[in-house]
């Protein structure tokens, strides 16, 4: 009798272990049939393209997440990630570091619940460019020219939009602001880069700067028209930048405009750079999350295929591209592939 209630005891033991090891320990859980959006960008544009083809390749490897994508847009979709309107959306990692800090002037308050699954989904690079004529070969030369007092002429991107913030923090970091260059003299004028080219193309402005992936064709067309010199910042400033505002860090490799991308450019440029990250709200369920990062990583030969932007996305490193927390379930993905300590 006694060995039978022992070997009892032991079966019910061993059940429940079992049981707890599959269900609940370690944040494993049931995936159960969700259906959820995804905050893109425009309709029919890149990002709403791109994530509608992700979409479908992860319904189609796990039926049982289904993905419906929406109009977004950058500033919006971290805060609609956030206040749980959406569940996953595209994000650029500094925006999503201002929404998660509540930086302004773009954001009125902080708004902690966005997560991220991973990055990097496309690069865009700031370009600081010069006339050839002025003899600058640097935005560092650039900044002393305005402490000096003297009087430049510059094209920067149109108030309200989320380009600005970056760019005055670069050249706050140079001890500089769009307000010094007025009070010397100079001229600063907010433009969509399509006037930037003309503006630049008719001389009246000698610096223009912009936030493109490369090749920029707004560069492009104002290298062509007037000899250029694409001005690189300091690896400090990367280095300043991507702790403020998650731009790249220096050992992402991405951090340069190679020579070559413009005419006249004969060296390579060091270039704050910013990058597509996949968003996540805090309230999504730490399986979904997983579920939806382990199938990106594991058909990555399909992702890269669906969208150019994506070839920058490596799984091994999908997890260091971020500007704000990582999900539960995405950090689970990255350590259980052993990409992620």
């Amino acid at each position: 009798m006694k060995r039978n209630a022992l070997t009892a005891v032991f079966t019910a033991a061993t059940a429940f272990f079992l049981l707890v090891g599959f269900s609940g320990v370690g944040g494993a859980e049931e995936l159960k049939p969700s259906t959820m959006t995804w905050v893109a960008g425009g309709v029919g544009g890149g990002w709403y393209v791109q994530a509608g083809g992700i979409a479908r390749l992860i319904t189609e490897n796990e039926p049982k997440v289904i993905l419906k994508v929406v109009p977004g847009g950058g500033v919006v979709n971290p805060v609609r990630v956030a206040s749980q309107k959406d569940d996953f959306g595209w994000g650029i990692t500094f925006v999503d570091k201002m929404a998660y800090k509540g930086l302004a002037p773009v954001y009125k308050r902080a708004f902690p619940d966005v997560r991220s699954l991973g990055g990097i989904f496309g690069i865009y690079h700031i370009h600081f460019v010069g006339a050839e004529s002025t003899g600058v070969q640097s935005v560092a030369e650039m900044a002393e020219m305005v402490k000096a007092g003297k009087a430049i002429k510059v094209a920067a991107p149109m108030k309200g939009t989320s380009d600005l913030p970056l760019i005055k923090t670069i050249l706050e970091f140079y001890g500089i602001t769009l307000e010094d260059i007025e009070d010397n003299g100079g001229k600063v004028f907010n433009a969509v880069y399509a006037d930037m080219v003309n503006l630049f193309k008719d001389k009246h402005v000698d610096f223009v700067f912009t936030h493109l992936a490369l090749p920029g064709a707004a560069i492009t067309e104002m290298s062509v028209s007037r000899d250029t010199t694409i001005l690189p910042v300091s690896e400090a400033c990367v280095t300043h930048l991507h702790e403020e505002l998650g731009t790249l860090a220096l050992d992402s490799g991405h951090a340069v405009i190679p020579a070559g991308t413009y005419k006249g450019q004969a060296e390579d440029a060091t270039a704050v750079v910013s990058a597509g990250e996949l968003i996540v709200g805090k309230h999504v369920p730490e399986i979904v999350a997983y579920t939806v990062i382990k199938t990106i990583c594991e058909n990555i030969e399909e992702v890269h295929a669906i969208n150019a932007a994506n070839k920058y996305f490596i799984p091994e490193k999908g997890w260091k591209n971020v500007a704000v927390p990582l999900h539960p379930g995405a950090e689970r993905y990255y350590k259980e592939a052993g990409y992620m300590d």
